[in-house]
């Protein structure tokens, strides 16, 4: 569309400063060098780039303005990501954002020119629009939906974040990265990321607040967060990474003091289970059609909205609109009085809750229902709201068990996933977790977003594992490990589940569907060993939307609609590290399907997780029993699963020059 084409390279190829303009065949190594023709010029104002987060194309479309566009406009790149548009009028010289994802509007008007002495990218202006968002191209302005909020002075966030350094980074993508941790965070004025190749060659990446800098939040599709961010500054700096093992790098780990609850045995359960990961969004016909056909379909569905985990009724009060969209009526739903803590927004006290643990009459009001549902907020409030402060069971908790294992179905999010287990995940994040260990203290939800892992007991409804949630948006793979591996039962299974995604447990025959639109991350440590921080032989597998588990045997049946990829691999190419939030196909499932499992280029992939100097690295392999499958989705999307790909995990220090 736009008159300079970029047909080829990535970013690492850009920000070396790498470009051809002529025809030649792809060198199959960890970079490309971009690849510049002429376009048909149908679109006037500056250059496209496409799939753009999925690919992570800010540094070749950032070198590639500062190199060829000529005229220095405010705005003069433009990034689309997949599943979006950028629609222009012409006419009125606009341009607005439709679709699923955004779009990454760059200004390279006051970067100086890559010279020997000049870095690659500087001082380059960058801004990320979501739908609804408008570009003026004659006022040179951007307009934010009035459904948000700006956030400046008024951030939500308080912690430091940690550099994007790999997988394990949490909001590993470059808009939710700057997002969380910057724009929406008072706690710091930078972050970092780097992308480097396999010799330790490459860029530091500073992203900074200016005057201009702003960020912008609101809702979208019920409660999923949605950010507008404009005007980071973005240097890259060239950058020499150098790895190395270090078995004394996590000598001050600390195991969990968590006392394990012993087994009860339940007998049969009957009921089953609707797990989802967090950012339900409303939009999600299947997870809430699920739910809903478990509870005997729309016409006999009772269902309970256990309100705890929240700081309002905000939540509860927008799933039960949800339901009643999809078919519900809303005397078949109840908010159920039940919370350890006072609601924002309200006359009522409804820390006066507590009692209604032990009342007869909700236990009797909850055997009447067929459905169960616990919102999101803090998993500590819901279990605080059930068990009796000697731990032992409330008799709405007994209430729950009683009609669970009748028949009912039982489902949650965020914090209602958290619940599920036994071992119940509560916070910290996974490089804290896999070099520091386990804290015994617990200060709030903001130890959900790093920290020392921190354990507690759950309600245990799901008996076959440990559960964790937001697990690919907030990288959770490492906590999971560390704590399975300390607290679980390692001959079963544990699930990471991703938000907007939903894993079903059939109790009776014991398995587990994957309903949604992201993936479910299944661990098997079965085979795994632990030595000073060192894990090998952890099995991952990978699992996308109508995936199943067989949970006593292991075995994982794919969605008919793929084909296997062993020995039909698609790519054929050296794989690049995964480094930061620049690394192409950036979640795990995907990092691993493009670049390992659909490669026959590489036998191995690695990643790396750092900070002050320590670290881990991971290393991801082939073995005979791995495999992969493919298909499309929603028209020409592609859509893998992986099956036990191999991880050793390493400490390591890091030096940088």
């Amino acid at each position: 569309m736009s008159d300079v084409m970029i047909t080829g390279g990535d970013s690492l190829g850009g920000l070396k400063g790498e470009f051809t303009e002529k025809d030649e065949p792809l060198q199959n190594k960890e970079y490309e060098q971009v690849y510049i023709e002429k376009g048909l010029g149908f679109f006037q104002y500056g250059i496209v780039d496409q799939h753009f987060d999925e690919r992570a194309r800010l540094g070749r479309l950032a070198a590639a303005a500062i190199n060829y566009e000529k005229r220095k406009d405010l705005y003069n790149s433009y990034g689309i990501d997949e599943d979006t548009a950028l629609i222009v009028h012409n006419r009125e010289k606009k341009a607005e954002i439709v679709g699923r994802g955004g779009v990454t509007v760059i200004d390279t008007s006051k970067a100086k020119p890559a010279s020997k002495k000049v870095h690659p990218v500087n001082n380059v202006s960058v801004s990320f629009l979501s739908p609804g968002d408008q570009i003026n191209y004659q006022t040179k302005e951007m307009t934010i939906h009035p459904d948000k909020d700006a956030t400046k002075g008024y951030e939500y966030y308080q912690f430091k974040p940690l550099d994007a350094t790999g997988l394990l980074t949490p909001y590993g993508r470059l808009k939710p990265y700057l997002a969380y941790s910057l724009t929406d965070n008072s706690s710091t004025q930078s972050v970092k990321s780097y992308l480097y190749d396999s010799k330790g060659k490459g860029y530091a990446l500073t992203f900074s607040k200016t005057a201009s800098t702003n960020g912008y939040w609101g809702y979208q599709d019920g409660q999923k967060d949605d950010y507008s961010i404009t005007n980071v500054k973005l240097d890259a700096v060239p950058v020499s990474v150098q790895v190395k093992k270090d078995k004394t790098a996590f000598k001050n780990y600390k195991p969990s003091n968590f006392k394990v609850p012993e087994k009860i045995n339940r007998g049969d359960i009957s009921g089953n289970l609707v797990i989802a990961g967090g950012a339900l969004g409303s939009s999600n016909e299947a997870v809430y059609k699920k739910f809903l056909d478990l509870a005997g379909g729309n016409s006999k569905a009772k269902i309970g909205i256990i309100p705890a985990a929240s700081g309002s009724l905000s939540s509860s009060n927008a799933f039960k609109k949800d339901l009643v969209k999809y078919g519900v009526k809303e005397d078949q739903i109840e908010i159920l009085p039940i919370s350890s803590h006072d609601f924002k927004g309200t006359a009522e006290d409804e820390s006066k809750w507590k009692e209604n643990r032990n009342s007869d009459k909700t236990a009797a009001a909850i055997k009447e229902l067929n459905a169960i549902w616990f919102v999101g907020g803090d998993q500590t409030y819901i279990t605080e709201a059930l068990f009796n402060p000697d731990q032992t069971e409330s008799k709405a908790l007994s209430a729950i068990w009683d009609i669970y294992k009748k028949g009912a179905v039982l489902g949650g999010t965020s914090a209602g996933a958290a619940i599920m287990s036994d071992v119940m995940l509560a916070g910290g994040g996974s490089l804290d977790t896999l070099s520091k260990g386990f804290t015994d203290t617990y200060n709030g939800i903001e130890q959900q977003e790093g920290g020392p892992g921190y354990l507690e007991r759950g309600l245990g409804f799901f008996q076959n594992g440990i559960i964790d949630q937001h697990f690919d948006n907030k990288s959770r793979l490492g906590r999971l490990i560390a704590t399975a591996y300390e607290k679980g039962d390692r001959t079963q299974l544990s699930f990471g589940i991703d938000e907007d995604t939903a894993m079903v447990v059939d109790n009776k025959e014991q398995k587990v569907e994957v309903v949604g639109r992201a993936g479910l991350t299944v661990v098997d440590l079965s085979k795994a060993e632990r030595k000073k921080g060192q894990y090998k032989n952890i099995s991952i597998s990978a699992l996308a939307a109508g995936d199943t588990v067989d949970m006593e045997q292991k075995k994982f049946t794919i969605s008919s609609h793929k084909n296997r990829t062993k020995g039909y691999e698609y790519g054929d190419f050296k794989a690049a590290p995964h480094t930061g939030v620049l690394t192409p196909h950036g979640t795990l499932k995907n990092y691993l399907s493009y670049n390992l499992v659909d490669n026959s280029g590489e036998k191995i992939v690695k990643s790396y997780a750092f900070d002050q100097g320590t670290g881990v690295e991971l290393i991801f392999r082939k073995t005979e029993e791995t495999d992969g499958f493919w298909g499309y989705k929603d028209g020409g999307k592609d859509d893998y699963s992986v099956t036990n790909v191999l991880l050793d995990i390493h400490p390591v220090s890091v030096r940088m020059k």
